[in-house]
């Protein structure tokens, strides 16, 4: 039995689908069964359970060969709690392997906000006595069309105290898909992959390919995290600003600036190309539209 945890979000819904699409015996563990419902295959089974409750993870992990662990989201302490209580969940109760979707950005010496968590995540990993897969992720093609894009959209600039770094995206349903095929034969592949796009692009180039893919001229200025800050403090709560501009920061030192082939070895085929990514996305809802994305 292969159990998903965060089943209700993009990349756990993704992996349980196509889990149960590839005739996998997979459960989804979720919060709230109705909400699940709404989302996700009627006849997939649900095990009911919270990050924060360590009881009702163990009653959800018995029985499960398998357990992806879908990384959890919010404030940082909160993340490190959720996914330190998985982890003991699961080695109470004896799972027999855990997958584990993480980041590429978990250097000691990264300024990205959630560098630590993931970092701590792993090294519980580690040492708790239940064979694991880390699968770590650059940059989503998603994240960066939603929060940083689409919102500059109407301006026509996107300031960002990125610099010129650089980095390779790729979406969450390529990720998704990656990370279902570890999962259904965990013990046939590497400890560790890490999934990249595999063209490297800096903002410029990001901004390029939004203004051919949405008709809408849009250009990249380099700012400082003050100014990023103070602009995105307006907009969106804490810790998100200063998340994101820690992250630009990491950008900007150069802690994405490379491509890996692990997608291709673990999918057998290439990721979809940035480029791929906004001329499939963006027409959706009509080139005039695009804000609805």
């Amino acid at each position: 039995m292969i159990l998903v945890t965060g089943a209700t979000g993009h990349v756990g819904s993704e992996v349980a689908r196509t889990l149960a699409k590839r005739g996998r015996n997979v459960v989804a563990m979720v919060r709230d069964a109705s909400t699940a419902r709404r989302r996700l295959p009627a006849s997939m089974p649900l095990r009911v359970a919270d990050y924060e409750d360590i009881r009702a993870l163990r009653t959800a992990f018995e029985g499960v060969d398998v357990l992806v662990l879908i990384s959890s989201d919010g404030a940082a302490n909160a993340v490190r709690r959720h996914h330190a209580n998985v982890i003991e969940a699961a080695a109470a109760v004896a799972v027999g392997h855990i997958v584990f979707t993480s980041i590429l950005d978990t250097g000691e010496l990264s300024p990205f906000y959630f560098s630590s968590v993931y970092r701590d995540t792993e090294r519980q990993l580690a040492h708790c006595g239940v064979p694991s897969t880390v699968l770590a992720c650059g940059l989503y093609s998603e994240f960066i069309l939603d929060s940083w894009l689409l919102p500059c959209a109407a301006s026509g600039e996107l300031a960002l105290p990125a610099s010129h770094g650089k980095f390779a995206p790729i979406s969450r349903n390529e990720f998704a898909a990656a990370v279902a095929t570890v999962a259904a034969r965990p013990g046939g592949f590497a400890e560790t992959h890490i999934f990249t796009g595999d063209r490297l692009l800096d903002f410029d180039d990001v901004c390029s390919i939004y203004s051919e893919a949405s008709s809408k001229p849009l250009r990249y200025r380099p700012c400082s995290i003050e100014e990023y800050v103070a602009a995105a403090s307006t907009q969106i709560e804490e810790p998100w600003p200063h998340a994101f501009a820690s992250l630009c920061a990491s950008i900007g030192e150069g802690c994405y600036n490379f491509t890996t082939a692990d997608f291709a070895a673990v999918t057998r085929r290439k990721p979809e190309s940035f480029r791929g990514f906004l001329l499939r996305t963006i027409p959706a809802n009509s080139r005039g539209g695009i804000a609805k994305l």
